[in-house]
C-alpha cells in the first residue's frame, strides 16, 4: 500500500480495507484541520483585531500618515453629537 493514499484515488469498488480505512483518516485529517481553521477566524480575537485593522484602515493611509479629510469628518460629527446631546441636556433642564 501507499504512504499516500488520496481520497480522489481509491473508489469502494477498487481499494482493499487498507486503503479506505487510510483514506477514511485523511479525510479526518482534512475536515479536522478546516474546522481549526474556521475556529481560529470567528475566535474573538481575530474578530476584534480584524475590525481594529478596518478602523485604523479608514483613519490612516498606507505609508502611515493620517488621511486629514476623515479625521476632520469624523471629529466633526463626534463635536456635533456632542453639541447636540449638550443642547438637549440644557433644553430638558429648563423645562
Amino acid at each position: 500500500m501507499s504512504s499516500n493514499v488520496y481520497t480522489s484515488d481509491v473508489t469502494v469498488d477498487s481499494a482493499d480495507k487498507a486503503q479506505l480505512v487510510e483514506s477514511i483518516r485523511l479525510r479526518e485529517q482534512r475536515l479536522a484541520a478546516n474546522v481549526d481553521e474556521l475556529m481560529g477566524r470567528v475566535h474573538p480575537s481575530a474578530l476584534a483585531n480584524r475590525a481594529a485593522e478596518s478602523a485604523k484602515s479608514v483613519l490612516v493611509a498606507d505609508d502611515g500618515s493620517v488621511k486629514s479629510d476623515r479625521a476632520a469628518l469624523i471629529g466633526g460629527v463626534i463635536l456635533s453629537v456632542a453639541a447636540l446631546v449638550t443642547f438637549l441636556a440644557i433644553r430638558k433642564s429648563r423645562a
